[in-house]
């Protein structure tokens, strides 16, 4: 049964993403090469201390009464100078000094210190316009939160939660279990799945309990074997676990007992949550590919339509296993980035058949319908970090109608999701085309 509430434009968390708009991040400024400027802090601070020596003392003093010897005086200052070096752990004791004999020798006729306050100038100088250079990105990019007035969009924090998101998103890493699995496979891995997404729209749940329990059932078969008998009630003890998690209101167990045709108990429900949560240590604040995709999405200026379809590519993903093992940010990269060539192509098919009644998606609100300096900053991630999945996803959207399980084929269908199910896949040429492109940038 779809309600209207199911829909992405009337729920509060897709709200959250309808209002994004545009913040500027400062770890995006290129990280400061420092070396040149390392360098010659150290040059300078060598001067200091070559200063203060008592022998260059005493040759600054007396060179108003008699000439020093300045090649006496030279090699003592060489001598202290290694000495400040090795202490210092800057040099071995065996090294060349040639550099720091260049310092001191660079005007010989005029004693030790001429010159010094200018040599203390340029290096600052130079420092200056070094740093200031650095500062300088190599590509412009938006910041998309900069006009964000939304307190529910955190536009202050939003980069360090997600720069949160990237650094614990390595941390629920999956490998390639169903060859440790003796009683299941892909298959039925693949009709449970189907079977959470059935539950999800029937009870109405948010997206982000579909997609935090098919990880948490990722995770679980990771690190356990499961009988064939015992995987639905995982699937159903997995979301049940979601649902305390992302709901205001959770459902009653009941609920999931029903759902599952009484295929198991009260009490085995239970038994298999607290199994799960001992699985994963108690560790259920995953980042998920929703999140992410719905973050990149503000990168282009996504409007209700175009982030729909984007969904829709990245749930299919869901019930796909070659896809169980790949990051989350990566796949809401593909799911976008293959979103957004679809859009062009299905706005430009269309309006050459002369239809344009039956334009379901557009680029016209877009702000880009390439992967730019924007999406790199916030992604992290250039296209040929993902460009090999898109021909997974695309096989996904085209053999979409046809499959055994067309629940979420039958979902986006809808009128309530825009019907981007309609929304044609891209052919082989065109994914050969964008592949070529990637590694052309």
């Amino acid at each position: 049964m779809l309600k209207k509430s199911d829909s992405v434009s009337t729920s509060k968390k897709s709200a959250f993403l309808t209002k994004e708009t545009a913040k500027e991040n400062f770890s995006s400024i290129l990280p400061m090469p420092c070396s040149f400027l390392s360098n010659n802090k150290k040059k300078i601070d060598e001067r200091k201390s070559l200063h203060q020596l008592p022998e260059c003392k005493q040759a600054k003093n007396n060179t108003t009464n008699n000439k020093p010897d300045l090649n006496e005086i030279k090699q003592e200052a060489i001598q202290k100078l290694k000495q400040i070096k090795v202490e210092s752990g800057l040099s071995k004791p065996d090294s060349d000094d040639m550099d720091e004999i260049e310092l001191i020798d660079d005007n010989e006729d005029e004693g030790v210190n001429s010159n010094d306050e200018n040599d203390d100038s340029e290096a600052k100088s130079s420092k200056e316009e070094m740093a200031i250079a650095d500062l300088q990105p190599i590509e412009s990019w938006e910041d998309i939160d900069a006009n964000d007035t939304d307190e529910f969009n955190a536009s202050d924090y939003v980069n360090y939660i997600f720069k949160y998101y990237n650094e614990r998103e390595n941390k629920f890493t999956i490998r390639d279990y169903i060859k440790e699995q003796p009683h299941i496979n892909k298959q039925m891995r693949l009709l449970l799945v189907d079977w959470m997404v059935e539950v999800q729209q029937q009870l109405e749940f948010n997206h982000e309990v579909l997609y935090l329990s098919v990880k948490l059932l990722d995770m679980y078969l990771n690190g356990r074997k499961v009988e064939k008998e015992k995987l639905q009630l995982l699937g159903g003890a997995a979301m049940f676990i979601a649902c305390k998690f992302e709901e205001r209101m959770p459902p009653i167990i009941d609920d999931f007992i029903y759902v599952s045709d009484n295929a198991y108990n009260r009490k085995e429900l239970i038994k298999m949550e607290i199994d799960i949560l001992k699985s994963v240590q108690f560790d259920i604040g995953i980042p998920l590919s929703y999140t992410f995709l719905r973050r990149f999405a503000k990168c282009v200026r996504a409007d209700m339509k175009f982030l729909t379809l984007a969904r829709y590519i990245l749930e299919l993903s869901l019930q796909d296993y070659s896809f169980v093992y790949i990051k989350d940010s990566l796949k809401a990269c593909a799911a976008l980035f293959l979103a957004l060539k679809m859009t062009v192509n299905h706005e430009n098919s269309i309006k050459a058949s002369g239809k344009n009644n039956q334009l379901t998606v557009s680029y016209a609100n877009l702000s880009s319908t390439e992967w730019n300096s924007t999406l790199i900053h916030y992604t992290g991630c250039n296209l040929r970090d993902f460009i090999d999945l898109l021909p997974s996803m695309n096989n996904l959207i085209l053999t979409a109608p046809n499959s055994k399980y067309t629940t979420i084929f039958r979902k986006y269908s809808h009128p309530v999701f825009y019907e981007v199910a309609r929304v044609s896949s891209l052919s082989s040429n065109e994914i050969e085309s964008l592949a070529q492109s990637s590694k052309i940038n």
